[in-house]
C-alpha cells in the first residue's frame, strides 16, 4: 500500500509540472524577454513569483490528498 501511495505522489507531482510549462511558454510570448534587459528581469521575477505560488499550491494539495 505504501508503494502505491509513493507512486501516486510522484505521478501527481509530475503531472502538476505540465500546467506550469504552458504558463511559462505563455509568459515568454507575452513578456518577450529577449527584447531588452528590463523585460528579461521582469520575466525572471514573474517566474520566481510563479514558482513560489505554484509550489505552495502543489504542496498544499499534496498534503490534503496524501496527508496523514
Amino acid at each position: 500500500m505504501m508503494k502505491l501511495r509513493s507512486i501516486l505522489i510522484i505521478v501527481s507531482l509530475a503531472l502538476a509540472m505540465v500546467p506550469f510549462y504552458y504558463i511559462n511558454r505563455w509568459l515568454q510570448e507575452v513578456i518577450r524577454p529577449r527584447d531588452s534587459a528590463g523585460r528579461f528581469f521582469l520575466f525572471l521575477f514573474a517566474n520566481f513569483l510563479g514558482i513560489v505560488v505554484y509550489t505552495v499550491l502543489v504542496v498544499g494539495l499534496a498534503v490534503r490528498l496524501f496527508g496523514r
